[in-house]
């Protein structure tokens, strides 16, 4: 937690207002983590990893009186999405290397929304102090969601290897105060393990700015966030978590258009 409490402040960025952002079609994301395992815990030393993500939207993105950062969820905007990801093992000297696509589309005129994706990653199949042997793992899912009201989304993930029995419901809200709020729980009851639980919520001080909380029981993670819009196309976010065993931080960076 100490990690954590020092990382705090820096969540805390200046909540002036920004510029409205003009309708949009295509938004890139780039993220910059590192997760740091207690020497008790680690395995591989300290985690380093980049991921680099595109998003295409089937029609503009409206972010008229909404905050920029939920304008294509409460637009329920159909999307079409692809990444890459690298992971740097410091210890072993090596890199893991990741890519996927993943589309989700809301049914006109109807409640329901569909997805469906593939990743394709390297996995660590082999070790021993001289030698890392890697292979190749593709997985492909799908996701079932309802939409019954404006601003809640209530899904489910299907996976390559089976179901596993699991719920996630988010919802966008505006409080008393003409301010937005965003709120999400999640439950996941594994065929092997404990009953997984999430709840996230994020408070939105103006259309550009927000600061958010995360809990999850899995490592009994708890995580701090924020994200601010600084010109109408770009922005910039920064985390920190603290889990069993592992602390870490993240970085990213928004552009839109």
């Amino acid at each position: 937690m100490t990690k954590l409490r020092g990382l705090a402040p820096a969540l805390l960025l200046a909540f002036t207002p920004a510029a409205f952002a003009d309708d949009y079609r295509f938004e890139v994301k780039g993220t910059f983590g590192r997760d740091m395992p207690s020497e008790d815990d680690s395995l591989f030393g300290d985690v380093d990893w980049v991921t680099v993500a595109g998003t295409w939207y089937f029609a503009p993105v409206s972010t008229d009186n909404v905050p920029l950062s939920e304008a294509a969820y409460l637009g329920r905007a159909s999307f079409l999405s692809a990444g890459a990801s690298r992971v740097d093992l410091d210890d072993l000297d090596t890199h893991l290397d990741g890519q996927g696509v993943n589309v989700g589309y809301y049914i006109p005129n109807t409640i329901f929304f569909v997805g469906a994706g593939v990743s394709h990653g390297q996995i660590i199949t082999g070790l021993s102090s001289t030698v890392v042997e890697k292979d190749y793992n593709t997985r492909m899912f799908g996701t079932i969601g309802v939409t019954p009201l404006d601003g809640l989304l209530v899904t489910t993930n299907i996976g390559e290897g089976g179901y596993d029995p699991n719920i996630a419901a988010r919802y966008v809200g505006k409080l008393p105060n003409s301010h937005f709020y965003a709120g999400r729980v999640s439950v996941v009851i594994p065929d092997r393990g404990d009953t997984a639980y999430g709840l996230d919520f994020d408070y939105y001080f103006d259309d550009s700015t927000s600061l958010g909380v995360g809990y999850g029981t899995a490592g009994d993670r708890i995580e701090l966030r924020a994200e601010r819009f600084f010109s109408k196309s770009w922005a910039a976010g920064v985390s920190a978590y603290t889990a069993d065993g592992v602390d870490g931080f993240g970085l990213n960076v928004t552009w839109r258009h």
